[in-house]
């Protein structure tokens, strides 16, 4: 549960980063939340939200690291075109939000331009 609590919060951070940037068109939160749980094709999960690329990840616990994978997919051929992990102590879970967020915008700035 405290995962949870983390990736929802680390969600809430991209999405508030990513929506300020200019050309960046962001489904709410509550969007994303919806099909938190699901398992259905990218494909249909992008036309249901009506984006061109979905951003998903991953977050693991080893000791006292977090690792955190975040994964652009296109959705057109659902095909990577861009990964990266992140590794950080748990300690600073709050730093790590906004830390990672602002590196995923920065990645995805520039894969998507």
């Amino acid at each position: 549960m405290d995962e949870e609590y983390f990736a929802d919060g680390l969600t809430e951070a991209l999405i508030d980063r990513l929506s300020r940037e200019a050309g960046f068109k962001v489904p709410a939160a509550a969007a994303s939340y919806y099909y938190k749980d699901k398992s259905l094709p990218p494909a249909q999960i992008a036309q249901e939200l009506r984006v061109a690329y979905l951003l998903e990840g991953s977050l693991r616990e080893s000791g006292e690291t977090l690792r955190i994978t975040a994964r652009l997919t296109r959705a057109s051929d659902s095909y990577v075109i861009w990964t990266q992990t992140f590794e950080r102590p748990k300690s600073a879970r709050v730093n790590v939000e906004d830390e990672i967020a602002q590196e995923v915008t920065v990645a995805l700035r520039n894969s998507v331009r």
